[in-house]
């Protein structure tokens, strides 16, 4: 057996909430996978280039439209398991926008991350 264990990677429909925590976008996914519970938050800056969307109300469509799906829409999150154990995540921020229906989505950027068994607030 080989110290070194390769990653695998599975993609999960997950249920979400949406937050803004000190005013930066706040996505929590949470849902099963292997028999358990996982709680998926990912905190989000808008990149800097696009520093303008705070200005122009395009974030404030990216934020609306991330608060009417919530509850309502699944969204895939790619879990990345080590030796069986999930050890970490990645919300695709394509897959995201065409799922949501907003293609500013691609402007945001991952500022902070947390995976969890149980439910954190945000």
């Amino acid at each position: 057996m080989s110290i070194f264990s390769k990653a695998e990677y599975e993609t999960v429909l997950m249920d979400f909430k949406f937050a803004e925590t000190d005013d930066l976008p706040t996505i929590q996914a949470y849902g099963m996978a292997d028999g358990q519970m996982y709680y998926c938050n990912a905190v989000y800056s808008i990149r800097t280039k696009y520093y303008a969307m705070w200005e122009d109300g395009r974030y404030r469509a990216i934020a609306s439209d991330l608060y009417q799906a919530a509850g309502r829409t699944k969204i895939e999150v790619i879990l990345k398991k080590k030796k069986g154990e999930v050890e970490d995540f990645r919300i695709d921020l394509e897959r995201l926008a065409e799922t949501i229906g907003n293609p500013d989505i691609n402007a945001l950027e991952l500022g902070g991350w947390g995976l969890y068994d149980h439910e954190v607030e945000m």
